[in-house]
């Protein structure tokens, strides 16, 4: 298990979280974070928090509440701060739990239930690599977060690594024209210059997550006007998008676990559902929107889903069973951002009832009885940000789904990493002679799975 890496010593702690931001996390000293340790702790017991539909009975079959990621262990080795979580929203900025989740931001949650490291173990080596074909290639990137510098020019040298026949991306800063440029706030808010998109490498911008609010309602009305002005669609406020790629029909449906301005109440539709609720999370509005997609033409489903946990490298088993509700509901491929780090991904069989769930598969039923291959990418980590103290954030992959008949063909993935001087993306491969990001980038080859890692760009 990968121990936490020591925060660089030469230079101060820039990460403000998309969370809280470091400064509002301050106000909690260690012995009141000593105190809310019990109350940020894991539940004794694992239990599922919605009903899966497993289709049609079978005598082979088992339900799938009785086994992983229904039912698992405790992580063994799970420090104090692992469970301070600030997508459960249920605590505040002025909470004990704020001093515990100072120390997640500087040490990172690294260890998971040991069936969770056991099953992705098995899994790693079975995902299907991306492959050759006529069918559509869709790349997904992550958080595209607020840079200071270099706005116009930051993201370019990133258009080989994201190529496909079609490009997406979580948009996590606003661009509010009314508004100055910068960051600030409890909790931090962003707002970036209109030449923050003018070489962004994508095609369609999601614009849902908990920073939509940043600037309040003028402030993602005016983003999504100034991303479509510039040629992007974009998905997430008021609507999802349908794209035509090479002949199939791909929706985009996107939704959010919530929005850091507790204080407004959106005007807008942001499609917030609370992912990050420990108790039972309500997927009507999800399920509706996959049957009206289909019920349109289209061929293939893709979520966008911004959830997760901060800073945590694996997904929580609460996140794996709703990622497996989501399959089951007619989802293809669901797409995962938001923890500000890579976390491992998987393929989901749909309809093949002589693969029972548990540990080292995913497999659901569901009454249409059609098999298919979905995959669940649950974070893809960054893209951009502001970061200057861990690697483990500075770097993050782009992930290339191919869809075809019976759902996923492949897939295949990309390490990127954030340089500074000025801010820029580029492929991890270019600076390997930094022992520091060498060390990240074989963490990440044994995190993800080497096999489906694509070639370096050139």
């Amino acid at each position: 298990m990968p121990a936490p890496r020591p925060i660089r010593g030469d230079r101060p702690v820039r990460y403000l979280m998309s969370g809280l931001g470091l400064a509002a996390l301050l106000i909690a000293c260690d012995d009141a974070a000593d105190g809310a340790a019990g109350d940020a702790g894991a539940p004794d017991v694992a239990v599922a928090d919605a009903a899966v539909d497993a289709g049609p009975a079978d005598a082979g079959w088992p339900d799938p509440t009785t086994v992983f990621p229904w039912v698992y262990s405790p992580d063994p080795d799970a420090p104090s701060y692992a469970f301070a979580r600030w997508e459960t929203e249920d605590w505040s900025l002025m909470d004990p739990t704020a001093g515990l989740y100072l120390q997640k931001v500087l040490r990172h949650y690294t260890t998971a239930p040991p069936e969770v490291v056991a099953h992705f173990e098995a899994t790693r080596p079975a995902l299907p690599p991306l492959g050759d074909g006529d069918e559509p290639v869709i790349s997904f990137s992550g958080d595209v977060l607020w840079v200071g510098d270099n706005w116009a020019d930051f993201g370019r040298a990133a258009g080989a690594a994201t190529a496909a026949d079609l490009r997406v991306a979580n948009l996590e800063t606003v661009v509010a024209v009314d508004e100055p440029v910068g960051k600030g706030g409890l909790p931090i808010r962003f707002n970036a210059p209109p030449e923050f998109l003018d070489g962004l490498p994508f095609d369609v911008l999601q614009l849902n997550n908990n920073h939509s609010l940043d600037m309040d309602d003028a402030g993602i009305v005016s983003t999504k006007t100034v991303a479509e002005s510039k040629g992007y669609r974009t998905t997430g406020v008021d609507g999802h998008v349908t794209v035509d790629v090479k002949g199939r029909r791909v929706a985009l449906l996107s939704y959010t676990w919530g929005l850091n301005r507790r204080d407004l109440t959106p005007m807008r539709e942001l499609f917030v559902v609370p992912f990050g609720h420990l108790d039972a999370v309500p997927l009507d509005r999800v399920e509706a929107d996959v049957a009206a997609a289909r019920a349109d033409g289209a061929d293939h489903v893709v979520l966008l889903l911004h959830w997760g946990y901060e800073f945590e490298y694996w997904p929580d088993p609460h996140l794996m069973q709703l990622g497996r509700q989501l399959v089951t509901l007619g989802a293809d491929v669901v797409v995962g951002t938001g923890p500000h780090v890579v976390q491992p991904a998987e393929t989901c069989l749909v309809n093949h009832p002589e693969v029972v769930p548990g540990v080292g598969t995913c497999s659901v039923r569901t009454a249409d009885g059609v098999p298919r291959t979905a995959a669940i990418l649950y974070s893809l980590g960054n893209f951009s940000n502001d970061a200057d103290d861990r690697v483990e954030v500075e770097a993050g992959m782009v992930a290339h789904v191919r869809l075809g008949d019976g759902g996923v063909l492949g897939m295949g993935w990309t390490p990127l990493i954030m340089r500074h001087g000025p801010p820029r993306i580029e492929p991890l491969a270019r600076h390997l002679d930094d022992p520091e990001v060498a060390e990240e980038a074989a963490r990440m080859d044994a995190h993800l799975g080497a096999a489906w890692r694509l070639p370096d760009p050139e």
